[in-house]
């Protein structure tokens, strides 16, 4: 059984954003603006949004941030008001993150608009997926009588973009640019150091969620949340060419699903566990005689899909890094 998901849309990591940011400094931030009595920026910009072109603050002061709590609370925004972060995101979370995860009003899963307008906002993000925007979660006319409101796209496709441009239009922009370039510095030395290894070899990316049902597991496709990261370092991941994010597949496909790969990747939480919802997977006997299971070509990697940005991924290119190098062919 396959069944096919649509497309839609530590401590090296503060030594490599140090250095992003001391390389882009020299850009600085924007000035101040002066404020009304209402604390909010009067200044203001035009900002091409997917619902639009919105007039926005050029420094926003009250943001409400509707959608993905965990990418937010990554990227440094300190939210007057957003719905908290999920179970699944809080792990990946540091910290900091958390104690801005409290102290942000809880705005809910469902917008109270006389909520939302109680917080004074000066703008309104929401960074969801189409179909939340497209529905009936929010009424955007609402939404914009409290304050400029701007939506953005949360899509598998165009997360980099996308993400960047949420940076842009909550002032965040120079963290956002310091992440990117320890992103690519990483994915750099990964494909620099393992080159001869990942020229030869082909990997498959296995993952499981909380919902998954019994005897299924999930096949990761390139392009996805957990296998992009690992792409831009260098792997050649299978199954070529296609269509989808991921599919469900039973486990009595499992060896066949895996049968054309040199490595298997498997997800660890961040707690470098593996996943509690993939244990099942490990647990099996048909896992067990998996060749590259017996080959020690069966990895287990950090894989954060819950948070979306550049930061957010790099431990799990550290994580990477660190499974790449007990492979036999790294020796």
């Amino acid at each position: 059984m396959i069944t096919a998901h649509r497309r839609r849309g530590t401590a090296l990591l503060a030594a490599l954003v140090g250095t992003a940011l001391a390389l882009t400094a020299c850009s600085g931030s924007p000035e101040d603006t002066p404020t009304d009595n209402a604390g909010t920026a009067s200044e203001t910009r035009s900002f091409e949004a997917d619902n639009g072109t919105i007039e926005i603050p050029v420094d926003p002061q009250r943001i409400v941030a509707l959608g993905s709590a965990g990418t937010y609370l990554n990227l440094g925004v300190e939210p007057v008001g957003m719905p908290r972060a999920s179970e699944s995101e809080l792990p990946w979370l540091s910290s900091e993150e958390k104690q801005i995860n409290e102290a942000a009003v809880d705005t809910g899963d469902e917008v109270d608009y006389e909520q939302l307008a109680g917080l004074t906002p000066d703008l309104i993000v929401v960074f969801d997926p189409a179909r939340a925007w497209e529905g009936d979660q929010y009424d955007e006319e609402r939404l914009q009588s409290i304050a400029p409101t701007v939506y953005i796209e949360l899509n598998v496709n165009s997360w980099k973009t996308q993400v960047g441009r949420l940076a842009d239009a909550v002032g965040e922009l120079d963290d956002f640019d310091a992440s990117e370039a320890a992103y690519d510095t990483l994915t750099a030395d990964i494909k620099d150091e393992y080159a001869g290894l990942l020229d030869s070899t082909t990997f498959i990316v296995l993952n499981r969620f909380a919902s998954t049902e019994d005897g299924v597991f999930v096949l990761e496709h390139p392009g996805g949340y957990c296998p992009g990261p690992l792409e831009d370092a260098g792997l050649k991941i299978l199954p070529e060419n296609a269509e989808d994010v991921f599919a469900f597949v039973s486990m009595e496909q499992l060896s066949d699903t895996v049968a054309d790969a040199d490595v298997i990747i498997y997800p660890l939480g961040a707690d470098g566990n593996v996943m509690p919802a993939f244990a099942p997977v490990l647990e099996s006997n048909i896992w067990q005689s998996l060749p590259q299971v017996q080959g020690g070509q069966a990895l287990g990697v950090q894989c954060n899909s819950f948070v979306v940005s550049y930061s957010s991924n790099i431990p799990n290119l550290e994580s990477l890094k660190e499974a790449l190098a007990t492979l036999p062919e790294a020796g």
